[in-house]
């Protein structure tokens, strides 16, 4: 960690030198270490957990957060929630795979839709349940069960 207020003029070429490769080493490491009297809008890497880092600037009296834009590589969000509205990402994409809950939209392009368990519609009403050739072969409407029997002809009870 180098002190940036030094090498002077008047320093002694031994020290000089030495001061001026601190000085490299702090820049080619992003100042992994920290630096004595950095420049005022020196950026830093701070290494964190599992490989991550982040970006500060110093102000001239902190170190202050700095974010890259998507155009960089980043989101330009300080925030996990705000990164994934950045990326477009909604709630659906941070739901478990076992326990998803769709309050809305549309379902398009489905060829196949396979089901284990029961479907639940939310009012009393007439549903097409695929092509005719391809239709549900039994389906509980209300208190009635409806059994296609033939072409266009279906039984109730």
């Amino acid at each position: 960690m180098a002190d940036w207020n030094n090498p002077l003029i008047t320093t002694q070429y031994d020290v000089f030198v030495a001061e001026a490769k601190a000085r490299d080493v702090d820049v080619a490491t992003m100042f992994v270490n920290a630096p004595t009297n950095p420049p005022t809008s020196a950026m830093r890497s701070v290494r964190l957990a599992l490989g991550m880092f982040k970006f500060q600037e110093w102000d001239g009296a902190a170190w202050q957060p700095r974010f890259l834009d998507v155009a960089g590589g980043g989101t330009g969000a300080a925030t996990t929630p705000d990164a994934r509205v950045a990326l477009g990402i909604g709630t659906m994409g941070v739901q478990n795979s076992n326990a998803i809950a769709v309050t809305g939209g549309t379902v398009s392009g489905l060829t196949q839709l396979d089901v284990t368990g029961p479907i639940t519609f939310s009012a009393d009403a007439s549903w097409d349940l695929g092509t005719f050739a391809k239709q549900a072969r039994k389906g509980y409407f209300k208190d009635a069960l409806v059994l296609p029997v033939g072409v266009d002809k279906y039984a109730t009870s």
